[in-house]
């Protein structure tokens, strides 16, 4: 049975419309290639120190780190991921959480035990196809959200899991002992390119959803990835957007989508 691995990010931005929840969904066959590509892009712009030493390229990326100085290898980790999603290597969602809706605020409490919610919804209505799922969220480091232990997202989740995927596949083919999820495992984003391309994909997206691009004062660099991106998704060929006022996008390989909850508790 196919192993995947599931890495996830979210933003924390204060007084904006909306949250944004962002997964990627790779092979774990998958993960020896989209990582080295990586290193490559990172040993292409380091530069010669003093010594005479190559240094490959260092900084984490992320969105808030986004500079006219670093644009360009910004622009090609785009490129990467991109081209990740278009060759199959990997899928991407994002999901919106509009934090205006009436309806979301009474799902529950965004800023503590919703926030879990959020995150069962993103992996469990993404998660496509019988597997062994390893999923990987980005550390979190709201003191309020580190009061909720992951656990039981795991044990809900699992659940879940073995709900949605036992009757699709021969039972013969069922886990040894343990369910569809092995497990979830926060990491620390510096310790994940995937993440880190996660951010900056999410960063660029959120740019737009929450219109800062429009404010006086905008980033200037910040303005010319996130048109970078949209440009990705409006030329690939391969994703249907959807909406004029918000980015909506529905494809089996990228998809944006706005989270209305119903009253049926997950757990």
């Amino acid at each position: 049975m196919k192993t995947f691995r599931v890495y996830s990010d979210e933003s924390r931005q204060k007084c904006e419309r909306f949250l944004l929840l962002s997964a990627l969904w790779i092979g774990e066959d998958n993960i020896e290639e989209t990582e080295n590509e990586i290193k490559i892009l990172r040993h292409q712009n380091g530069y010669i120190n003093s010594d005479g030493k190559h240094i490959d390229f260092l900084g984490e990326f992320k969105w808030t780190k986004v500079s006219n100085k670093y644009l360009p290898i910004y622009e090609k980790l785009i490129d990467l991921f991109f081209n990740w999603i278009e060759n199959d290597l990997a899928r991407y969602c994002c999901m919106l959480v509009d934090t205006q809706s009436e309806a979301v605020n009474a799902y529950s409490n965004i800023k503590k035990e919703g926030y879990f919610k959020l995150l069962y919804q993103l992996y469990y209505h993404n998660s496509k196809n019988p597997g062994i799922y390893k999923i990987f969220p980005d550390s979190i480091k709201n003191p309020t959200q580190d009061k909720v232990d992951f656990n039981d997202l795991d044990k809900c989740l699992d659940r879940a899991f073995m709900n949605k995927f036992k009757p699709l596949i021969n039972p013969s083919e069922l886990p040894d002992g343990k369910g569809f999820l092995n497990n979830i495992t926060p990491v620390d984003s510096k310790q994940s390119e995937f993440i880190q391309a996660i951010d900056v994909v999410m960063g660029a997206l959120g740019y737009f959803q929450n219109r800062h691009f429009k404010k006086v004062g905008a980033n200037k660099a910040k303005v010319k990835l996130m048109k970078y991106v949209i440009d990705k998704l409006v030329y690939s060929g391969i994703i249907q957007i959807q909406s004029k006022k918000f980015l909506i996008a529905k494809s089996t390989k990228f998809n944006i989508w706005m989270f209305r909850p119903n009253k049926k508790d997950p757990c």
